[in-house]
């Protein structure tokens, strides 16, 4: 406990000398009207592309090759066919950020 007390004791000393702050003065430009500042930014529109948007064609599957004798004849994949599709999320406007 004593040496809690001296330890405050000092440091109450040292505030207690410590220099005296000097009042420093500046100047800054107010607006007396209370205008406002504001950044214009443009934000442009924003859509949501659907990749499986319009089925043009099924996926299925199909042979290739010449049906003759001793030739090759491969049985193959087709995926869908789909036309991409997008849909307007955000119209383009401007907006105003704060200074």
């Amino acid at each position: 406990m004593r040496k809690v007390l001296l330890t405050l004791i000092a440091a109450a000393g040292a505030v207690s000398f410590a220099g005296t702050a000097d009042a420093k003065w500046y100047k800054k430009e107010v607006d007396e009207r209370g205008a406002k500042c504001y950044l214009v930014e443009y934000v442009p529109s924003l859509y949501k592309y659907n990749t499986r948007g319009k089925l043009v064609q099924h996926s299925g599957t199909s042979w290739e090759g010449d049906i003759t004798d001793g030739a090759t004849i491969y049985h193959r994949r087709n995926p869908a066919v789909y036309i991409t599709t997008k849909k307007l999320v955000e119209q383009d406007h401007y907006t105003l950020v704060p200074c």
